[in-house]
């Protein structure tokens, strides 16, 4: 079975919007700069549509929980690891 991918809408400081989304081996993707709730939807909308080409659910995860993945994986390849 595919391994899900979570994501999340969060809030950026600057006012504007970001999805973040995990995949199951937890690499952390971003796309920043979203002006309005509705691109950011959008654009969640287009990731629902590719992953169901790999038959991969996509799951709305708590940003705090999206927020631990992605700096776990940050401070990882900052390790090098």
């Amino acid at each position: 079975m595919t391994r899900p991918v979570c994501y999340s809408i969060v809030d950026l400081p600057d006012g504007s919007f970001g999805v973040v989304a995990v995949v199951g081996s937890g690499k952390v993707f971003r796309r920043v700069g979203l002006l309005t709730l509705a691109e950011a939807e959008e654009c969640v909308e287009v990731l629902r549509a590719a992953m169901a080409a790999c038959r991969a659910p996509v799951i709305d995860a708590p940003a705090d929980l999206m927020g631990a993945a992605a700096q776990r994986r940050d401070d990882q390849a900052g390790r090098g690891g």
